[in-house]
């Protein structure tokens, strides 16, 4: 309270708990004379909850329109914005013209932590030549997409190029009625009472764009992906007759590719970027520069 004279207080404060199995294996198939190849893989599965916070209601990680926030009974890091308004069993509660509205109280509206990760990767040798392959891959999750969300509003994203003929009429956030045959540009949606058009009207509306003012809720993706981690091979030159040519141990000649292919449904964007970078709050992409992809060539001499 002020009336203690102080505002606020740093404590070393809050509790929570980690459930989770770690495994890793590794097996050499063969391994036989100039031959090895081996198969290796990892998998991790953590279950994490915030218990108490000692009074506060959440503790905000991040800034922004969707934050990353330590919450009682969630896990570390869930997204907090603006929601949708919805009925006491949870189904959206839709306007006359069958379109969301937009709750007045912000809540949680996903959990960044996927439900598992694994990798896995084959190396091969023979002779002088190596060979390694290296996939990532993380399941479940969401993913805050700010980005395809604000360009929403702009009009500059691809989702909202599209031009649809009607099937049947429909209504869009406004009512306005657009009748079986017309072509129109926007999407068709249904949200629980039948298809409706989201066209300019909802994207610049509560249908995109930032702040309070919109339902952040509806940027939040599928956070799965599979990453082609790494791709390398090597070729080493050595041996009593080349040692005695060169006067060298070896030569390695080696070329090594990473972060090659990214497979995953959110549009647009990589789903390992953080707005914030590293830390406790993830989850939350706002312009951000993706994962670099590189390609490195190497060359070792061993005298």
């Amino acid at each position: 309270a002020p009336s203690s004279g102080f505002l606020s207080e740093y404590t070393n404060i809050g509790t929570m708990e980690n459930k989770g199995i770690e495994a890793d294996i590794r097996y050499n198939v063969i391994r036989s004379g100039d031959w090895d190849l081996e198969v290796y893989g990892n998998f991790s599965q953590n279950r994490n909850l915030v218990t108490n916070l000692f009074g506060a209601s959440s503790i905000s990680l991040t800034g922004g329109a969707i934050s990353s926030r330590a919450v009682e009974g969630q896990p570390l890091g869930v997204l907090w914005g603006t929601r949708a308004l919805r009925d006491e069993e949870g189904n959206l509660a839709l306007d006359e013209n069958g379109f969301p509205q937009l709750n007045s109280e912000q809540g949680v509206i996903g959990d960044p932590n996927p439900l598992w990760r694994a990798g896995g990767g084959l190396r091969a040798s023979w002779k002088g030549l190596s060979v390694n392959v290296l996939f990532d891959h993380s399941q479940g999750g969401d993913f805050a997409e700010r980005t395809r969300f604000v360009l929403y509003r702009f009009g500059t994203h691809e989702d909202v190029g599209q031009e649809v003929t009607l099937e049947q009429n429909v209504r869009n956030i406004t009512g306005d009625i657009f009748y079986i045959g017309e072509t129109v540009r926007g999407n068709l949606a249904d949200f629980g009472a039948g298809p409706v058009l989201l066209d300019e009207s909802w994207y610049t509306t509560i249908g995109g764009g930032f702040l309070s003012s919109v339902i952040n809720e509806f940027s939040i993706g599928d956070a799965t992906w599979t990453r082609l981690r790494e791709v390398s091979a090597s070729y080493t030159l050595s041996g009593n007759g080349f040692r005695e040519k060169t006067r060298l141990q070896n030569i390695t000649l080696g070329v090594t590719g990473r972060n090659l292919f990214l497979w995953t449904s959110l549009s647009g964007v990589d789903p390992e970027v953080n707005q914030y970078g590293v830390g406790n709050g993830f989850g939350i992409d706002y312009f951000t520069n993706p994962t670099t992809r590189s390609i490195l060539f190497t060359l070792n001499i061993t005298y």
